[in-house]
């Protein structure tokens, strides 16, 4: 919009120093190159949440989040059961199931995966085809499960 009404980018309006975003998976390694081409050199950390809470954000320069275990108990519906989210182990995924003070066990319908830990990523909806579109848009990002 800017660009069209205005003629400008916000790079050239704003010096913008870090972007924290939580809106779609991949925002921090997909979009980098599309914000940082429209905002500047721009740091972007990843939150992660739902209308149920915020769950996580990522606390450093690794591309992942780290789960509030203060706030909230994580479980995970994997291939062999239900389990801790804590107990995962790298490359292992799962549907996250999470507990709030008012909802308990509550299925987001998202799929996790688990990096090392205490590192996590929501590669999207928890659909047959997810791990293979994570997988192609890791491969054209050539990000490749780095952090």
């Amino acid at each position: 919009y800017m660009h069209q009404a205005h003629k400008v980018y916000p790079k050239e309006l704003w010096k913008t120093q870090i972007m924290t975003l939580g809106s779609v998976p991949g925002i921090n390694t997909r979009y980098q190159p599309a914000l940082n081409a429209l905002y500047g050199p721009a740091a972007i950390r990843e939150i992660y949440g739902a209308t149920e809470g915020m769950f996580g954000q990522q606390r450093d320069d690794k591309r992942a989040w780290v789960p509030n275990y203060d706030l909230f108990f994580f479980e995970v519906q994997t291939r062999s059961g239900i389990k801790m989210m804590h107990e995962m182990r790298p490359g292992e995924m799962g549907s996250l199931v999470v507990s709030t003070p008012i909802l308990p066990r509550y299925r987001i319908g998202d799929l996790i995966l688990a990096l090392e830990p205490p590192y996590f990523r929501c590669i999207g909806r928890d659909q047959w085809w997810t791990p293979l579109r994570y997988g192609w848009d890791e491969l054209m990002t050539f990000n490749l499960g780095k952090l």
